[in-house]
């Protein structure tokens, strides 16, 4: 055996392949498995829309990418860092889950400023550069976000004004129901998301503000038969790349996983959209009455819109304005 050949076959044992540049039928060593950090189980469809998306830019780069779901390989906190640094590739946060640290992301969590999916279309199109170019200053690259279904009111009695929340058991969870129940007079009770189901069975909530498909996966209507479907606010989920790693994509590469990141955006949208309407339906089924506001209820929580925006305006500086007043031109 030749001292080249017994260099191919150590080479080969080692997992490289033959490396003999210009060599018949070399083999070249696969690249490392890219790692994508989702944030949810896979019975939730922005997982199954974001695994299509791996596949299909694993094809485009030509290497594995490794997805792991519910925030196994990290938690929703730490991927924006993880992205800035490369230690991941890919990740999923839900935008507004930065708000905190970085008020730009907070836009799409206001309340009562949006009433439906064409509303956070609008809004996403006149914040979608203010939110890359603030990723992007941190080392992250933004490729594409996809809606929850919007937040409504479930109740164990008819909610037709503000007023008629005082005094109940309303879940709170965030900056905007705790707001909420202090604006309305309610018992603000603090509840996580993993444990709603059980406190709804055990009767501690009368009332509380989540989406249609959480309704039914936590099956509300065992003590809640109202819902009154305010699309109070419609949050987003960001899929991304770290630009340490985008770098090393050749230019057509790139420009490949663009368009893929577009095409699981509008699919996306869509997989949102059929998600409520078959959440609505279930509810429906289950004897749940879906109300839409009463024209008083809707004043009042339009004024209350305004009211956050402005607050949340000062806080997100002229980015932050810019996209709000351009989200309010295009409404109309």
């Amino acid at each position: 055996m030749s001292d080249c050949l017994a260099r191919r076959q150590a080479l080969a044992s080692l997992g490289w392949g033959a490396l003999a540049l210009g060599a018949p039928g070399v083999v070249r060593a696969q690249a490392p498995a890219l790692r994508f950090s989702g944030a949810y189980g896979d019975a939730v469809f922005h997982t199954q829309n974001l695994r299509q998306f791996a596949r299909r830019a694993s094809e485009l780069l030509g290497r594995p990418i490794e997805v792991s779901v519910n925030a196994q390989l990290k938690p929703m906190a730490e991927v924006l860092p993880a992205l800035s640094g490369g230690e991941i590739a890919f990740g999923e946060v839900l935008m507004s889950s930065y708000g905190g640290k970085y008020p730009l992301l907070a836009l799409d969590s206001l309340p009562f400023i949006v009433r439906g999916f064409e509303d956070a279309g609008h809004m996403w199109e006149a914040s979608r550069q203010a939110v890359s170019d603030d990723l992007l200053s941190r080392g992250v690259r933004l490729l594409y976000a996809v809606p929850w279904p919007g937040q409504g009111l479930y109740s164990r009695s008819p909610v037709t004004l503000l007023s008629d929340l005082k005094g109940l058991r309303f879940r709170v969870y965030n900056d905007a129901t705790k707001r909420l129940a202090e604006l309305s007079g309610a018992v603000p009770t603090t509840i996580a998301a993993n444990e709603l189901s059980k406190a709804l069975e055990s009767g501690q909530v009368d009332a509380m503000m989540t989406s249609s498909t959480t309704g039914v996966d936590s099956q509300a209507w065992r003590v809640m038969k109202y819902f009154v479907d305010l699309r109070a606010w419609i949050p987003k989920n960001m899929v991304c790349v770290s630009d340490k790693v985008w770098q090393g994509f050749s230019p057509s590469q790139q420009k490949e996983l663009l368009e893929a990141a577009r095409q699981a955006e509008q699919q996306g949208w869509q997989m949102a959209r059929d998600a409520d309407e078959a959440a609505k339906k279930v509810l429906t089924e289950q004897k749940v009455r879906i109300v839409a506001p009463t024209a008083e209820l809707r004043r009042t929580l339009d004024q209350l819109g305004e009211r956050f925006g402005r607050e949340w305006a000062q806080k997100a500086g002229i980015p932050g304005t810019q996209a709000l007043l351009g989200y309010y031109a295009r409404r109309g």
